[in-house]
């Protein structure tokens, strides 16, 4: 069973005692009649990503919600719900009226970007225009009512992809993040601010979080198919490049800090406050228990002998870890072996390439969906057990900014590990490489498509990779540089950043330094009362965690 929070954001701690009735699990949306949270959207709007509020609300835990369309909302709606999120849409003026009365007879409000007809709810005064791939600042003191929501979060400054709207604030708003022009200019305007009026109660997001998690977390749309390294390869990584001589889509500065991650939780926590006067709000915890930290076991094989993979799988069993490896068209591991190791609790996946020459014309691979079709053939001639759900591709190739997760989903996939810590690129012009969060996120998170449909696919980043022990592409680690690298991504995980960290452990060249690496990892995880999962585990347990759901809570 899962954890359950309630957050208080004050200096005396307060215990509420929560009564939860009627826990469901295998919903696959909420759908419950009177859900402590009404998201709102705009399935018409030209940007379609307000659905996605529903899955930022499910990677914080708070699970119980109804969606509804604009085009259907009525005024009883919003009273029978405790916080409404709006997402980013214009309004009609009839609109305008319904949000303004709903706020001003003691509704509570959170809005992305708000139309400029009910900015003063939120304490928003004048109009200064818009800029575009700002940051913001999260104000760790600053007190909305009777909390401090960003108590504990980064004060690093974050990025923002997309559009904000430049706002003076109005006397009486509380600015709970500062909009800033680049990483250290600050400027007046308020990246997100709340505002009491009459009894109710608004908070605006001046950007749209929605898009900016989306945008943080799967790349760049206009880098897709571009292969912006010309290394011949389009791969994820080219996603988060920069194309021409403009900076990196990713401030590789903010690459240590889960900055999607961050704002997320600032939502959650602001969801949180505006709904605790009217009842506790029980939230999901990230992982099992009282964990803080998953380490999650993956691997790629390219026709390596049998006895890699057994001193690969001896060296995990020693640690009570398991791996999920997936691997390449070759005459072995035999089935017997793979038999063997599957009982033993590791799993076994495609890796399938984007391009590949065979002799045999029937066995060319010209591009990624030949090469999951063939390898799925392959794997199902050879192997009498299902193979893994999760799924990495052969040099981390990718197609278009969500093709990849279109085809991986044609294939039953549910778990996606592309996503990945590597390449020249990241190496900062002080020639530091730095590490963490390329994607911004230690979280699963389902894909969503451009045209607002969300993939039944869960992006899972892959931060801790055996290539920054080689030279070239990489840094040339030495396993006790490498291992300090785990080490301080495990600490700063413990310590506040809460993440899910994925490993690449080749069976090509799991021996010397890199074991070592690999077995010092494996065992501070296990010194510091972190569970050691492959990839399929950690896959059912997301899957159930945002499946779930509560409801009848007093």
């Amino acid at each position: 069973m899962y954890r359950l929070l309630n957050y208080l954001w004050k200096p005396a701690a307060i215990v509420i005692a929560l009564v939860l009735i009627g826990v469901s699990l295998g919903a696959s949306q909420a759908d419950s009649t009177n859900a402590p949270i009404l998201v709102v959207v705009n399935d018409a709007a030209p940007v379609k990503f307000g659905r996605y509020l529903g899955e930022i609300l499910r990677a914080e835990g708070l699970n119980s919600f109804d969606i509804v369309d604009i085009s259907t909302l009525t005024p009883a709606m919003l009273t029978q719900h405790d916080v409404t999120l709006l997402a980013f849409t214009s309004l009609t003026s009839d609109q305008a009226l319904t949000f303004t009365n709903y706020v001003n007879g003691g509704g509570r409000l959170i809005a992305m970007r708000p139309d400029p007809q009910i900015r003063s709810l939120f304490g928003l005064g004048t109009a200064a225009g818009t800029w575009t791939d700002g940051y913001l600042k999260i104000n760790t003191t600053t007190a909305f009512n009777s909390g401090v929501p960003g108590q504990g979060l980064t004060s690093a400054t974050l990025q923002i992809h997309g559009t904000t709207d430049q706002y003076n604030t109005l006397a009486g708003a509380s600015v709970l993040a500062q909009f800033y022009s680049n990483a250290t200019a600050s400027t007046p305007y308020p990246a997100v601010v709340a505002a009491n009026y009459g009894t109710g109660q608004a908070i605006a997001f001046t950007y749209d979080l929605a898009q900016n998690i989306i945008y943080t977390r799967q790349g760049n749309p206009a880098n897709a198919n571009v292969d912006v390294d010309a290394d011949g390869v389009i791969r994820t990584v080219d996603l988060f490049q920069s194309a021409g001589s403009g900076a990196p889509w990713v401030d590789r500065d903010r690459i240590p800090v889960p900055q999607a991650d961050e704002q997320q939780r600032l939502l959650a926590r602001l969801v949180h406050q505006l709904a605790a006067s009217t009842r506790p709000l029980p939230q999901l915890w990230y992982f099992p228990g009282n964990i803080r930290t998953m380490l999650v076991l993956t691997g790629d094989a390219h026709g390596n002998p049998t006895g890699y993979y057994q001193n690969e799988i001896n060296s995990i069993n020693a640690r009570g870890g398991k791996i999920t490896l997936y691997v390449s068209q070759a005459s072995e591991p035999t089935n017997a072996s793979v038999q063997t190791w599957r009982s033993q609790g590791h799993e076994f996946g495609i890796h399938p390439p984007a391009l590949h020459y065979d002799p045999n014309p029937c066995c060319n691979i010209a591009n990624l969906a030949q090469g999951y079709s063939l390898y799925s053939i392959w794997f199902e001639s050879v192997f009498s057990s299902p193979k893994s759900r999760t799924v990495r591709n052969h040099q981390v190739a990718w197609q278009g900014w969500t093709d990849a997760a279109d085809i991986a989903v044609s294939h039953g996939l549910g778990l996606d590990t592309n996503f990945y810590h590597w390449g020249s690129w990241l190496r900062k012009p002080d020639g530091t490489w730095p590490h963490g969060y390329v994607t911004g996120s230690g979280q699963a998170m389902k894909f969503i498509r451009a045209d607002g449909t969300i993939l039944p696919l869960y992006q899972q980043l892959t931060q801790l990779v055996d290539e920054q022990m080689l030279t070239g592409i990489h840094e040339n680690l030495t396993a006790a540089q490498a291992l300090t690298v785990s080490r301080q991504l495990i600490d700063a995980s413990q310590a506040g950043d809460y993440a899910t960290l994925m490993t690449q452990f080749h069976i090509d060249y799991y021996n010397g330094g890199t074991q070592t690496w690999a077995e010092g990892t494996m065992d501070y995880a296990r010194n510091n009362g972190i569970p050691i999962w492959n990839a399929d585990q950690w896959l059912s347990f997301v899957e159930t965690r945002h499946d779930s759901n509560y409801a009848n809570i007093a």
